[in-house]
């Protein structure tokens, strides 16, 4: 508790959680819960599933109701019509999904139960594990999360736990340790037993939610964390399943067979410590490959498709385009508005420009475009497996002298050329002919990949400028701005927990790691190398012709040239 309480104490985390305070304060003023009893909620992944009085207390909260109007997949729905879910049903499923893995565990554990206690508060944080997200949930992290204040505070959990949360992750862990919502949880919530936990229950959460691992009573109850943010939680359990399906996608893992197979494995640690940590039985590898495989799907499917992607970045510039002109203003007002708010901000512009050095955003014609799915379109995608090396002048004669050179050799009687010599000169030539042709996509785009926001701009700004170089040359109109050029290069994809060591033994004693059964690394490196793509997409003002030539120039350096650049370019000659 000694990191956390430093975190807590801190004058970068105090500076942030004045402005959250003050959301959640307004956001609890006048609800005062009542005794529902239990309920009963359907929920067309896990079922019917009940809900203890306390539980409904939190749920019917007006912090709680105000997930209903936060998309879980951002904007996805423009391009999977059906994937309209929120942040409301997803935490409610967190919550059904730690419920049954807790029962598992139960059953399946050699010698060890969850008390009551910590069962309670696992599900507790279940419930509130994204109680930090604001409007088209991760899309507006990217933008608060570059924001001065924010990165600072984020430095200090890192400083402190070397952990690096997410900023929804942080921000959850501020709004349940406020002193508005404590306040408002010992007072009015029926949780059980809350006075005995008072000064530890949202501290705990609060840690859960982070991925820091709890210590108490000379025992590491790691599989509390891990059962909310672990290599096979029951986050990732909830939004593998309700993604998919709303995105109409036939995605499935073994969801039984993994709950037969989880348990809590007690560890010895240093210090005459214990460890209480989550497992999976050996045989039950095969779930943790599918559950790994329906990831990757998503990524390629929804999350990475370029619609979906070019609807995130336009929602950038919006975003900023707001706190640019203080429409949003505070932390608190990343919260306040949700979905169907933030696009009526943009009336408010009246006129000012948020970026004058970069020419006009126009925020509620930008707004409008967004919610009438009036999207750009690619002139330029590239991938590792589209790209061929451009070949160095005269490679090709230095190929032709070579083979001349060896002829010669051959036919002069005077020179002792032996059979070893024409050996070694073959090998060389075809060393020469087969090397590699292949061009690090990396080495290309590493300048444009998982760029900040300021970064994004400077860069939109060099294309811009040869754009106009472009136009003049063909003496064209230029009616662009570099707000007309959007440069989607989205980060590589990374599973992670590939070297925990999670997976129990044929003894139940000798735990192994996810990579020696499922070759995560691997199965990443070969998302990356054949799915991932990036892009330059324009608006209509551009003509993607010249877009088009331009962008291959300045991304791909002369370096390289794409295999088939026609494969995509519709409409356009080329």
């Amino acid at each position: 508790m000694g990191k956390i309480k430093n975190i807590i104490e801190s004058p970068e985390y105090k500076k942030v959680e004045n402005d959250i305070e003050k959301f959640v304060k307004q956001k609890l003023k006048n609800y005062v819960p009542v005794d529902t009893g239990k309920k009963t909620i359907h929920d067309p992944v896990w079922g019917s599933v009940d809900y203890l009085d306390w539980e409904m207390q939190i749920i019917d909260s007006p912090l709680f109701q105000r997930l209903r109007d936060i998309n879980q997949v951002g904007l996805a729905m423009l391009t999977y019509p059906a994937a309209r879910h929120s942040r409301f049903e997803h935490s409610l499923g967190v919550a059904s999904a730690v419920k049954i893995m807790c029962d598992k565990i139960d059953r399946n554990s050699d010698n060890f139960r969850i008390p009551e206690q910590s069962r309670n508060v696992i599900i507790l944080a279940a419930l509130l594990h994204d109680i930090g997200h604001c409007f088209y949930s991760h899309l507006s992290e990217t933008i608060y999360g570059e924001l001065k204040d924010f990165v600072d505070v984020r430095k200090k959990f890192y400083d402190e736990l070397e952990l690096k949360p997410k900023p929804h992750e942080i921000l959850s862990f501020m709004i349940v340790n406020t002193n508005s919502f404590k306040d408002f949880f010992f007072k009015y919530v029926n949780y059980p037993e809350k006075g005995s936990v008072k000064n530890t229950l949202f501290p705990d959460v609060g840690c859960m939610i982070i991925g820091k691992n709890i210590e108490k009573h000379n025992r590491i109850l790691s599989y509390q964390t891990s059962l909310i943010n672990g290599p096979f939680d029951a986050d990732k359990l909830d939004y593998i399943k309700r993604d998919s399906l709303t995105a109409g996608l036939t995605l499935q893992y073994d969801m039984e067979r993994l709950f037969t197979k989880i348990q809590v494995h007690s560890i010895p640690s240093s210090n005459s410590i214990i460890e209480d940590r989550l497992v999976v039985n050996f045989n039950g590898i095969t779930a943790i490959e599918e559950l790994t495989f329906c990831k990757i799907m998503l990524f390629s499917y929804i999350y990475y498709h370029q619609k979906v992607l070019i609807s995130e970045t336009m929602i950038k510039d919006y975003a900023f385009g707001l706190y640019k002109l203080n429409l949003i203003q505070t932390f608190s007002d990343f919260l306040k508005y949700t979905d169907s708010d933030i696009l009526k901000l943009g009336e408010q512009q009246l006129g000012q420009n948020p970026f004058p050095e970069f020419g006009m955003l126009n925020l509620e014609e930008l707004a409008e475009n967004i919610h009438d799915r009036k999207l750009p379109k690619r002139c330029f995608e590239v991938s590792q497996g589209n790209l061929v090396a451009v070949k160095a002048d005269g490679e090709d004669a230095r190929v032709l002298e070579y083979c001349s050179d060896i002829l010669d050799k051959c036919r002069d009687d005077k020179q002792s050329f032996t059979p070893e010599d024409l050996r070694d000169a073959m090998l060389s030539l075809s060393a020469l002919l087969m090397k590699d042709d292949n061009v690090k996509l990396d080495l290309l785009v590493g300048d444009l990949r998982d760029m900040t926001y300021t970064e994004m701009l400077t860069k939109r700004k060099e294309f811009y400028d040869e754009f106009v170089k472009a136009y003049k040359e063909k003496e064209k109109n230029v009616t662009f701005t570099p707000f007309d050029i959007y440069i989607v290069f989205p980060k590589l994809v990374n599973y992670g927990a590939a070297n925990e060591e999670v997976i129990l033994g044929k003894d139940h004693q000798h735990l192994m790691t996810i990579n020696e059964f499922v070759k995560l690394d691997h199965w990443a490196g070969s998302f990356n190398s054949n799915k991932w793509r990036g892009y330059i997409f324009v608006s209509d003002k551009i003509d993607r012709s010249i877009a088009f030539e331009v962008s291959e120039r300045l991304v791909l350096k002369g370096k390289a040239k794409l295999r088939n650049p026609m494969a995509y370019l519709k409409g356009i000659n080329y």
